[in-house]
């Protein structure tokens, strides 16, 4: 039978405070005498019910409440702990609802950039599965920032590619790609089967080197966080690259948005 009224919502919630304060599993997270902060032991046996299943991917977990009454410590300590966890991307929150357990990351990934490197070769070695996704593609006078990068004049144009790449079917990589129209003639074409880059840098004779990565560590914007599939608060690692050709002509400008939970990168010129 629903309970109905203030007075039954009172009795619905400290139903379910007590239930949580009497499990096992949420006591006792805090030892008083080994001088770690509080916040920090209950993210570490949070994240370790996790991994040993307790909290199941999408499961909500206690509320801060229930969490503070069962520990006996303030929901300040208990709020740190929680907003940790979802900075980290172990948790994410929905606002109204709760607080639940983020997808289940894959291993952590070493994608290794160098002189040469493509990005399927660099998967296909790691025993992944790579796929790739053309997002969208339109041809524009090149930005003030890829015009310096590829010394371009202020009215040539270059093509726009934002492809999303996954790994063993889970989005990886956003990349936004520019490449000068006047060496890519009829890209729209080339690109209408997209398989890779390096099949379209094939097709027009072209082999890129690396001439320059710069790497910083971020947040993803609104769309790159959509679109990656990770919560906002999920730091991410940004690279802008600069390609050219076997002839020393500049030919390619990326900027490249790896997830925080799924890359390692490493240099090897």
């Amino acid at each position: 039978m629903l309970a109905c009224g203030r007075r039954g919502y009172i009795l619905l919630v400290k139903e379910r405070v007590d239930r949580v304060v009497n499990d096992e599993r949420v006591q006792n997270m805090v030892d008083r005498e080994n001088g770690i902060p509080y916040y920090r032991q209950l993210m570490n046996n949070i994240q370790q019910q996790i991994e040993a299943g307790f909290y199941k991917e999408g499961q909500q977990i206690p509320t801060e409440m229930e969490l503070s009454r069962a520990n006996r410590v303030n929901r300040h300590t208990i709020r740190q702990a929680v907003d940790e966890l979802c900075r980290v991307g172990v948790l994410y929150k929905l606002k109204g609802k709760g607080t639940f357990v983020a997808k289940a990351p894959l291993d952590f990934l070493e994608y290794q950039l160098s002189n040469k490197n493509r990005f399927t070769e660099n998967i296909v070695q790691a025993g992944k599965v790579p796929t790739n996704k053309i997002l969208r593609a339109t041809e524009m006078i090149a930005p003030s920032v890829v015009q310096d990068a590829l010394a371009l004049a202020a009215d040539e144009s270059v093509y726009c590619v934002q492809v999303l790449r996954f790994v063993n079917d889970k989005p990886f990589l956003l990349s936004q790609v520019y490449l000068p129209s006047d060496y890519f003639p009829g890209l729209f074409e080339r690109i209408a089967d997209f398989q890779s880059l390096s099949l379209v840098f094939e097709q027009y004779g072209i082999t890129p080197h690396r001439v320059k990565s710069v790497l910083r560590a971020s947040f993803p914007s609104q769309e790159e966080a959509l679109v990656l599939e990770i919560p906002g608060n999920m730091p991410v690692i940004k690279a802008e690259n600069i390609l050219k050709s076997q002839d020393d002509i500049l030919i390619e400008y990326n900027l490249s948005c790896y997830r925080g939970d799924l890359a390692k990168l490493s240099i090897a010129w």
